[in-house]
């Protein structure tokens, strides 16, 4: 496959043949009973159907972060909704 044809490749969505552009992503993992949520993932996003790529390297440090929440060397902070309501509508 020459260079030509893999950047054709590259531009079109693999779902629905849509032009892809460069964004970035939220990418929500549930790792046993936690939900693990990583924002600003690099990634090709499909203006047509929102399928959304991310390349080799970003899935690589995705399943590293994994990998660390897995084992606790990730510490994440959890707030209830009335935590967070409480922490809203608290006076100033």
């Amino acid at each position: 496959m020459d260079s030509s044809q893999e950047t054709k490749m590259t531009l079109q969505c693999p779902v629905c043949g849509g032009q892809l552009k460069k964004d970035t992503i939220r990418e929500d993992v549930w790792v046993e009973s936690e939900l693990l949520v990583i924002d600003n993932l690099p990634a090709k996003v499909c203006l047509d159907c929102g399928e959304s790529i991310v390349d080799y390297n970003t899935m690589e440090k995705i399943e590293k972060i994994i990998e660390k929440f897995k084992h606790k060397g990730i510490a994440c902070t959890k707030f209830t909704a009335y935590e967070i309501n409480a922490m809203v509508t608290a006076p100033a």
